[in-house]
């Protein structure tokens, strides 16, 4: 009876199994993309398909699915397992697993998703996670845009500085040189002929 019981309320719950996330990082930034539905990872980087859910089962593990884009929707586990090195299954430590890409290559690119299994009284039971699409790029393009940039804003901005710096000095001379012709022409003749009527 008991048995029966938690058969139903498996079957019940199994419904209610939450759905994994999936989300990646890369070595080169950083930053998570948990929340995005793309990310890009440059060539030869390191990333990080991490897979979690909340606490609902102990233990249970995630698989790694992958879609490459080049083979239009046809699942390949072997370029998971092979390519990277890794295994495309692994057990859930503390609900999470983290899938390691130790060098990205045009073939990890594609549609990866996280399927978390649990058994639970010899009943297996399965939640796979959204999509999440990965680019692999050239970092040449980046890295010129990420020296190329800045070093024109410097040399436009000390540039500009000498620029100002010139032009500043040069100003008190060419007001000197009118404050002179003012002088000889005309302010102190003026003064003088002042004193010419006075006599």
């Amino acid at each position: 009876m008991d048995q029966l019981l938690l058969l139903l309320l498996l079957l019940w719950s199994s419904d209610l199994l939450f759905q994994p996330n999936i989300s990646v990082s890369s070595s080169m930034d950083g930053v998570s993309g948990a929340q995005q539905q793309g990310f890009q990872v440059f060539r030869g980087s390191t990333f990080t398909i991490s897979c979690s859910i909340q606490p609902q089962y102990p233990e249970g593990s995630f698989q790694l699915n992958f879609t490459s884009s080049d083979s239009a929707n046809i699942s390949d586990s072997a370029i998971i397992s092979d390519s990277a090195n890794i295994s495309d299954s692994l057990p859930a430590v503390n609900h999470s697993a983290h899938f390691l890409f130790p060098a990205a290559e045009p073939a990890h690119q594609g549609s990866y998703s996280c399927v978390y299994h649990v058994s639970v009284s010899a009943h297996g039971f399965s939640s796979e996670s959204r999509l999440l699409s990965v680019t692999v790029t050239d970092p040449a393009p980046f890295i010129l845009r990420a020296v190329v940039l800045p070093l024109t804003l410097l040399l436009g901005t000390v540039g500009l500085f000498f620029y100002c710096k010139a032009t500043r000095g040069r100003k008190p001379g060419r007001q000197e040189d009118m404050e002179l012709d003012d002088y000889n022409l005309g302010v102190p003749a003026a003064g003088e002929e002042g004193a010419q009527g006075a006599e």
